[in-house]
């Protein structure tokens, strides 16, 4: 959104006591015919600013986002109802202007008023021409104390999450669950690798002026075989072929000991829980994290005698 370049910085020494901003002034080439900078985060006032009111709560702060089904407040601005919140220019601050968390922020210490321990964050301020006109022409890096609220970045991240669907293996294995297979002998075991199974999968959520973007892909599979047993596979396996008989998979497999019928359950099968683990980085508001779900799905198969080699009389 702002310029990198080395830039000439003025920090305009104004506390708005409504919001606790302070302003650091950057030049935007990119927008043309700028306003002139404004200089501080000062509440949403109608005795400071005329043209500025809000019912229902602060200035896009608490959940009170009006023109972006808030719980009730309304902004408006030269007498036209405007949102309070904004999904790319963040919180309705004053007069034509929002705020956003700036991501990433700027290479700039918190001012020296700011009281170590109070919540804060460099955001940019957008100051818009007319109502409506849907791009800024103004645009200064401001931080805030106790900036407007809204979900925390973690809380974006779980309704990114959210708007994902995490399968469990689309499961393979020998031998077929249609068929039987014998103790002793090689069982592969792996999934049909799509994104929903291994990943990778992203998604977004935004709220409260920031956006967390995040990105899912599967870690391992473990196995377990229904014999009081577990197998790790640290990938999604190879799939089973004809022409590999009965060689032992080169990626993930399995040997069970023993039938799976008894006496007392001669129609036993093997019940296989496959338990995909995920891991999911997310970043956005300034901060990064990993979540760690998983997904399951399920099989049988039928294990027969361990089969006999040569003998005779």
């Amino acid at each position: 959104m702002l310029s990198r370049r080395k830039l000439i910085v003025l920090v305009v020494l104004t506390f708005a006591a409504a919001f606790g901003g302070w302003t650091v002034a950057v030049p935007a080439p990119s927008l043309a015919d700028p306003i002139p900078q404004p200089t501080g985060g000062g509440g949403c006032d109608e005795a400071a600013n005329p043209d500025c009111r809000v019912e229902g709560g602060r200035p896009g702060g608490g959940g009170n986002g009006g023109g972006s089904g808030g719980s009730g407040g309304r902004c408006t601005w030269k007498g036209q109802t405007i949102p309070c919140q904004d999904p790319d220019f963040g919180f309705w601050v004053r007069d034509g202007c929002y705020w956003k968390v700036a991501e990433p922020p700027p290479p700039i210490p918190p001012p020296a008023i700011h009281k170590p321990g109070v919540p804060g964050a460099w955001g940019v301020e957008s100051c818009l021409r007319d109502v409506g006109g849907g791009r800024a022409v103004s645009q200064v890096f401001m931080w805030m104390d106790n900036p407007p609220g809204g979900p925390t970045p973690a809380e974006l991240a779980q309704q990114a999450l959210a708007k994902i669907k995490l399968l469990g293996a689309q499961i393979g294995i020998t031998p077929d669950p249609s068929g039987s297979g014998a103790a002793g002998l090689p069982v592969w075991l792996w999934t049909a690798v799509t994104p929903g199974t291994w990943g990778p999968l992203s998604a977004s959520a935004s709220g409260g002026g920031i956006t967390v973007t995040i990105t899912a892909k599967a870690q391992r599979i473990e196995w377990n075989m229904g014999d009081g047993q577990t197998k790790t596979c640290d990938n999604p396996g190879t799939p089973y072929e004809d022409r590999f008989g009965n060689s032992m998979s080169p990626t993930c497999g399995y040997r069970y000991g023993f039938p799976s019928a008894t006496a007392a359950n001669p129609n036993g099968r093997y019940t296989v829980t496959a338990t995909t683990y995920w891991k999911v980085d997310w970043s956005g508001g300034g901060q990064s994290g990993v979540l760690n779900p998983t997904s399951q799905s399920q099989t049988s198969v039928r294990i027969g005698e361990i089969p006999v080699v040569g003998g005779g009389q």
